[in-house]
């Protein structure tokens, strides 16, 4: 019994993963510096992120048999989010700085999308000039989210046309999007949010377990096919894992 008790509050070396934040980056959360030129979006474009533990703080062994049961909570390895090459002050450095490059990635991703359609047209904006204030959530996986909101701020607000969308992924300069971790809270985060549409990046179709009703999915491999798929229903019901 004595070992039981030790066992079930004792820290255990796993990662316990939860839907997290859901942010609407349309209600104040993107503007150009020095500017007033964004333009009022109808709808809501969600971020997603996910709730992990601290590298400062492993769960007890009670946590992770809760976690085990409830069906929104992964349960993985330590060392699969925590390597041990990585300390935990540099673990929460390194998803910082993650996050700061996706905002860049994402500014510059919007620009160069919005040259390649019109390039006899002068730049809308200078990515540099893009500030985005997110609290509380780091890491890369936003990146995708934020490309598409600058896109409806400042060159089309009627791409989200009063819709509830949450998006997750993350971007590259060019506009790749790639795969991120706990796409299922993720996905689960969105529905409690209201989205009616989940926009994924297509190298996580994989890693799907579920969707929840009246929740459509559209996964996509770059900026171009998401951007087209909100803009027409018939790309967007070819876009699917």
């Amino acid at each position: 019994m004595a070992f039981l008790l030790v066992a079930l509050f004792a820290p255990e070396p796993f990662v316990l993963i939860s839907p997290g934040p859901v942010t609407n980056l349309l209600a104040g959360h993107i503007s150009l510096a020095g500017s007033n030129t964004d333009k009022a979006v109808a709808g809501s474009l969600f971020s997603t992120s996910v709730l992990v533990n601290s590298p400062n703080s492993k769960p007890n062994g009670i946590e992770v048999i809760r976690g085990w049961i409830d069906g929104q909570i992964s349960v993985v390895p330590w060392e699969a989010v925590y390597p041990k090459s990585q300390s935990a002050n540099n673990e929460i450095s390194t998803s910082k700085k993650e996050m700061l490059d996706s905002q860049g990635n994402a500014a510059i991703a919007a620009a160069n999308f919005l040259s390649n359609i019109s390039p006899n047209s002068p730049a809308l904006f200078k990515p540099n000039d893009v500030k985005i204030e997110m609290k509380d959530v780091s890491g890369p996986s936003a990146g995708l989210a934020f490309a598409i909101a600058i896109i409806a701020k400042f060159a089309d607000p009627q791409l989200i046309a009063g819709r509830k969308i949450a998006v997750t992924g993350t971007i590259s300069q060019s506009g790749v999007v790639g795969a991120i971790g706990g796409i299922n809270q993720k996905l689960n985060g969105a529905k409690s949010a209201g989205a009616e549409i989940f926009i994924a990046p297509k190298a996580n179709c994989q890693d799907f377990t579920h969707l929840p009703t009246g929740l459509k999915l559209i996964a996509v491999a770059n900026l171009t096919q998401a951007i087209h798929a909100l803009a027409d229903s018939r790309i967007a019901d070819n876009l699917h894992c």
